[in-house]
């Protein structure tokens, strides 16, 4: 097996820390993720639904909180090399594919659309 193996297949990934993903929804250790690529940078993975805020107005001004606009689209990020501690693969088990290979989530916890805190339902 080598590591281009595992793309297009959900694989569980352990971090060493999470503290630099958490604005990504990062808040556990081990998550199920997508991986859509493999790069000299590390694993690129899908994050679906992720929110995208527009906090300006045509002219550039800022936008009132109560203004603002959450748009959900679907994403790719990268989690590099030395953010990985192992990834775990489950070559040819059935029904280990996307989206829903444990009845866990896969995905991510997103910020509220308060932006106070994040969300405590993960977003898939």
């Amino acid at each position: 097996m080598t590591i281009s193996d595992i793309v297009g297949d959900v694989v569980q990934i352990l971090l060493n820390e999470t503290s630099k993903l958490v604005a990504l929804g990062f808040e556990q250790t081990t998550l199920f993720l997508r991986v859509v690529g493999i790069d000299d940078m590390g694993v690129w993975v899908a994050h679906p639904n992720y929110i995208v805020v527009k906090v300006n107005d045509p002219e550039g001004k800022p936008l009132p909180l109560e203004k603002q606009l959450h748009e959900r689209v679907d994403a790719n990020f990268l989690i590099r090399w030395d953010q990985i501690a192992t990834i775990v693969h489950f070559p040819g088990r059935e029904g280990y594919d996307f989206p829903s290979p444990f009845e866990k989530h896969i995905g991510f916890v997103v910020p509220s659309s308060t932006g106070d805190e994040a969300s405590s339902e993960p977003v898939a």
